[in-house]
């Protein structure tokens, strides 16, 4: 609906209280409508760096056609394009400029909106799933906790045992060995729960299976010490600097600094001041060199 008929049109419906919606890029009904408090400005959201409609409604504001960026983009020539622009009302150019430009950041808050919801559900999933293994770890550590609280009772018991035995191999006294292997077995009783023999044979199950995870990873762990070590055998050690005497010097495995006092074949004499000491050449460090 062009020009003056749909202003005309508009304000026809407006006098007779009539409910009516147009679709118009004409600028005047845009205006008008924005001035009466019974009616509504509306656009449906458009993507202005692609040029391509987001098929959403935003209702309150007047939208933009884009009809000179359409225009350019389909190759229409510039100087026509101008030349258009000129024989329209520079008021309603800039009007329509800032329809176009709210438009456009009314399109840049939509994805950006977008881009936050993503985010935020990425988050949530994200965080679901450290629970989720957080969960699951302190379930595992627990087992483990169990297992080795277990072996642990298992070790204390056999040592007992191994004292009851070396004792009565000492003073050969039956009777008193039965008395304490049976106080042994009062006290480990009285920490024992009365379970089922089918509860028994689960929870066995589950401490075999445990220890044989158990034992995997200690596999593991011990294949890959030994390959370091294998790589580390490869690496040729550092020279080490000849010392001589006056130089400062430390143990390997040692904090404390000294002051080489004495060399005597593969023997030295390191002075730590309140005392002197001697130890193989092999097992000292260089710190630094005496000034």
């Amino acid at each position: 609906m062009g020009g003056a008929l749909a202003e005309v049109f508009y304000e026809e419906l407006y006098d007779k209280s009539c409910f009516a919606v147009i679709n118009t890029h004409y600028t005047n009904i845009k205006i008008l409508t924005s001035k009466k408090e019974e009616a509504t400005n509306a656009f449906m959201l458009f993507d202005a760096d692609e040029l391509k409609p987001l098929y959403k409604l935003s209702v309150g504001q007047p939208g933009s056609s884009f009809t000179f960026e359409v225009a350019q983009k389909n190759g229409i020539p510039f100087s026509l394009i101008n030349r258009s622009k000129k024989k329209i009302e520079r008021g309603k150019i800039r009007f329509d400029k800032t329809i176009a430009k709210l438009q456009k950041e009314r399109s840049k808050l939509e994805k950006t909106e977008r881009a936050l919801k993503q985010n935020e559900i990425k988050k949530s999933l994200e965080a679901d799933k450290l629970e989720t293994t957080n969960a699951k770890a302190k379930k595992k550590l627990q087992s483990y906790q169990e297992l080795f609280d277990s072996n642990q009772r298992l070790v204390y018991l056999g040592q007992k045992i191994n004292d009851l035995g070396e004792s009565y191999l000492e003073n050969n006294r039956k009777r008193e060995l039965m008395n304490e292997l049976f106080k042994l077995v009062q006290v480990e009783n009285s920490k024992r729960q009365k379970v089922s023999l089918k509860q028994k044979r689960a929870l066995k199950a589950k401490e075999i299976e445990l220890q044989k995870e158990v034992d995997q990873k200690v596999d593991v762990i011990r294949k890959q010490k030994k390959k370091q070590k294998e790589i580390a055998a490869l690496v040729p050690p550092k020279p080490k600097r000849v010392l001589v005497i006056g130089d400062s010097v430390r143990l390997e495995d040692g904090r404390a600094v000294g002051t080489l006092d004495k060399l005597e074949k593969n023997k030295a004499v390191v002075n730590y001041g309140l005392f002197t000491t001697t130890v193989s050449v092999d097992r000292l460090e260089y710190v630094k060199t005496k000034k």
